[in-house]
Parts: structure tokens; C-alpha cells; sequence
């Protein structure tokens, strides 16, 4: 998880998808302009490289890691300038990945660390 984000980082698509499995899963938050699944390194690929391209210094900071089985709950900062604009942005939220076997099967975006613990503790 932490070479996808130093990847996502560096604008190196193809080193993030190198340790995503080939039917990874992106779910964005739900409040994002964007309201749909990303499956597999495809659509993966096309997601972020859409982000790259709109914005210019995206950078994630990770700001906390939770472990939990097979999940790692992990609050992140996002910072970008907007490349048309020029404007600013900055957000906080949480990601829970899934690994396995040390490859990522997963990644769905909440808002706070809350809810994304609740979402890895459900029975």
C-alpha cells in the first residue's frame, strides 16, 4: 500500500499498478464527483491518470494506519493545485485497502477513520 501511494506520489501509474491485482478495486467516496467502481488495472489506470492530468503536484500524505486482519484503514491527506485553475486543494479522508499475500485487491474511500474502521468490523 505504501509503494502505491509513494508511486501515486511520483506519477508512476504503472509502478502502483505493478502491485494492484489484475482485478483491483477502487470505490471512491461517495461525496466525490465521481460515482462509480474502478475494476481491474484498466480503469484503474484511467482513474488516476484523469486525476493526474487535472491536477498538477497531487500528493497524498498519509497521516495514520490502522491494521485490522486483511485490512489497512489508512487516514491520508490529498494535496493538489488545480492545473486549469490554479486553485488549491486540500482533504482529508480514509482509505481501507485490502491485501493479501502482500498484494492489494482493494480500496474503498470514507470520510473519517470512523467509518472506515465500522466498515472493516461489520460481521
Amino acid at each position: 500500500m505504501l509503494a502505491i501511494i509513494e508511486a501515486l506520489n511520483r506519477g508512476d501509474v504503472d509502478a502502483m499498478l505493478a502491485h494492484m491485482d489484475p482485478d483491483f478495486e477502487w470505490r471512491p467516496l461517495e461525496a466525490s464527483p465521481v460515482e462509480r467502481v474502478y475494476r481491474g488495472r484498466d480503469e484503474v489506470r484511467r482513474y488516476v491518470e484523469d486525476w493526474l492530468c487535472t491536477f498538477e503536484c497531487l500528493r497524498i500524505d498519509l497521516e495514520d494506519l490502522t491494521e485490522v486482519g486483511d485490512h489497512i484503514v489508512a487516514v491520508v491527506r490529498g494535496h493538489a493545485r488545480g492545473r486549469a485553475s490554479g486553485l488549491a486543494l486540500e482533504t482529508r479522508f480514509c482509505q481501507v485497502w485490502t491485501v493479501r499475500d502482500a498484494v492489494v485487491l482493494r480500496v474503498q474511500e470514507y470520510a473519517t477513520k470512523e467509518e472506515g474502521l465500522a466498515a472493516v468490523r461489520r460481521p
